[in-house]
């Protein structure tokens, strides 16, 4: 038996049509450069010197959410204009096709398929086989989503480490100065009221407050300057939200808003964390939570376990307006924040915390409010008998 290779060439001449079949054999090396060409990880798309396509393996169909069958011998051009892409992109695209030459030219895109955002790497170069006469262009697509996220992990990191050496820097020489006018002030504010000057006393006090801002933003400054040692042991998450509980319920009561504490827990399981640490998350998210409810509402603290996964989850979930795309995405950048008085410097500090302890946060929200999911390792089988 002899593996051949069939071609149809179909065709129209005075009102006729005609087809034409060439047949050749396909040799070992043949054979083995079209598995290699339909099972690689990398999109391949062979044009013709038409811009049509003339082949295309499955990985460059399920990166361009196109049907090979539907694509095959037509211009490549269509599947570009049909793409969700953005016209800068496009007409990029388009112009590097159209372009003469065989030097290759490459071109990173936000490709929208299925539903899906892909961040996708086309290399395109021209092809000139004079043995054959077979010219056009290939266009090898890369998937580079994950790479992106990691490139973007990496940059974050690298603020954070910036904002660390700065802080590690200023702030005791900026907390020095700050604690001896704070003393001089709380003096001076003693002498007023001694002396029945009311007014210029309540002067005083709004400059101990502002100091006191002052204070705790050098603070949030020091907990990014560098790695905390950490006294990671086996807790209950549960015992560590019943001790902030009172402090929680305070802030709640003054924005009128109740608070909610939902187990849906068989067993009180213990994680691996700081107690500390965790405290200084869960009262952060929950003051965020409680002054995103302007007109009051519910704050929902949930506490459930994954088996599969070894893992705690606890949820903080909110009844505020909630939080829109363009931002949500940005809330874990220092710096951001959309308080008039915010420091930005509230979640990213909470994350940094997690990630020293194994954990991990999550935030999602739509127009019914906000969850931040705390995700932390689970000791093992055993649980802690008081709740």
């Amino acid at each position: 038996m002899i593996n051949m290779n069939i071609k149809q060439i179909a065709g129209n001449e005075d009102h006729q049509s005609c087809h034409l079949y060439t047949f050749y054999p396909v040799t070992p090396f043949e054979r083995l450069a079209a598995q290699l060409f339909g099972h690689i990880h990398l999109g391949v798309v062979l044009l013709d010197d038409g811009l049509n396509v003339m082949e295309m393996n499955l990985a460059a169909s399920e990166l361009l959410s196109c049907d090979r069958a539907k694509v095959l011998y037509r211009s490549f051009q269509e599947v570009i204009t049909r793409s969700e892409i953005s016209h800068r992109q496009r007409e990029r695209l388009l112009s590097m096709l159209l372009a003469k030459g065989d030097e290759p030219r490459q071109a990173e895109v936000e490709w929208n398929g299925n539903e899906e955002i892909r961040y996708l790497f086309l290399r395109i170069q021209g092809f000139d086989d004079g043995e054959s006469g077979l010219k056009g262009k290939m266009v090898v697509i890369e998937d580079v989503t994950e790479k992106r996220s990691l490139s973007l992990q990496v940059r974050r990191n690298n603020r954070l480490a910036t904002v660390g050496q700065i802080a590690a820097g200023t702030a005791h020489e900026i907390r020095n100065p700050l604690t001896a006018i704070k003393g001089f002030l709380q003096v001076i504010g003693h002498k007023l009221k001694e002396n029945g000057q009311q007014k210029e006393h309540g002067y005083i006090d709004i400059m101990l407050k502002e100091i006191s801002r002052i204070s705790n933003l050098v603070g949030e400054f020091l907990m990014l300057s560098k790695p905390r040692p950490t006294d990671l042991r086996a807790i209950s998450v549960s015992k560590v939200l019943k001790e902030i509980l009172p402090i929680i319920k305070n802030e709640a009561l003054l924005h009128n808003v109740d608070v909610v504490i939902e187990r849906r827990l068989s067993s009180i399981p213990l994680v691996i964390a700081d107690g500390e640490m965790l405290k200084q998350v869960f009262l952060n998210l929950c003051k965020n939570a409680i002054e995103a409810m302007n007109k009051g509402g519910r704050l929902t603290i949930s506490m459930y376990t994954d088996e599969a996964e070894q893992t705690m989850a606890v949820e903080i979930a909110d009844e505020g307006p909630g939080i829109p795309g363009h931002i949500l995405e940005k809330v874990f950048q220092p710096f951001f924040t959309t308080k008039e008085n915010g420091t930005g410097l509230g979640l990213p500090i909470c994350r940094q915390i997690l990630h020293e302890i194994g954990g991990e946060i999550e935030v999602d929200s739509d127009e019914q409010g906000t969850v931040a999911k705390v995700t932390l390792p689970l000791v093992s089988s055993r649980v802690y008998a008081d709740s």
